[in-house]
């Protein structure tokens, strides 16, 4: 849910006067897939519009499909495409590219090299990074402190980073 509502956030902060956007979704029933959204949901101006939400299974492959119809059935009031993951992200911002379209926002999750890279190559605008060291990191923590008798949290938060231009050489 934090992850959709990160990029929501950077929706609303980078495209202040909303639009329509494409959301290309993961594998439908996935928990990533549902709580995304709803945290997109929970935090996206009303000013946006979705106009399509695309199952494209976290493909890039199925990610340009959905862009590549959505440019051109939206055309230039297609302001924005929210992935559920970086792959999807990346595939759909060169797409965008390739048509001209660099003013599109492409937006998603996991934080990966290639998302990264484009990042600061100045190619996509932002992801939103799922610490996978920092998740790794508590499990074993909390593996250690049980094998040392000691009281395991019940959960715990690792953090998603909103990665731009402005950051992602910290990461």
């Amino acid at each position: 849910v934090y992850a959709g509502e990160l990029m929501a956030e950077y929706l609303n902060e980078k495209l202040p006067e909303g639009g329509q956007y494409l959301h290309c979704q993961g594998v439908i029933g996935n928990s990533a897939q549902i709580q995304r959204a709803e945290g997109l949901d929970n935090k996206l101006n009303d000013n946006f519009e979705c106009v399509s939400e695309v199952p494209c299974e976290w493909s890039g492959e199925k990610a340009v499909n959905a862009t590549t119809d959505a440019l051109s059935q939206y055309g230039d009031d297609l302001k924005a495409i929210v992935c559920d993951n970086d792959d999807m992200a990346a595939a759909a911002q060169l797409t965008c590219n390739e048509a001209g379209r660099e003013d599109i926002v492409c937006i998603g999750v996991d934080g990966n090299a290639a998302a990264m890279g484009m990042i600061q190559e100045g190619t996509l605008d932002a992801t939103i990074l799922q610490d996978s060291i920092g998740q790794i990191t508590a499990a074993v923590d909390a593996i250690v402190t049980d094998i040392n008798g000691e009281t395991v949290e019940k959960e715990y938060l690792v953090r998603f980073v909103t990665i731009t231009a402005g950051n992602v050489d910290e990461y």
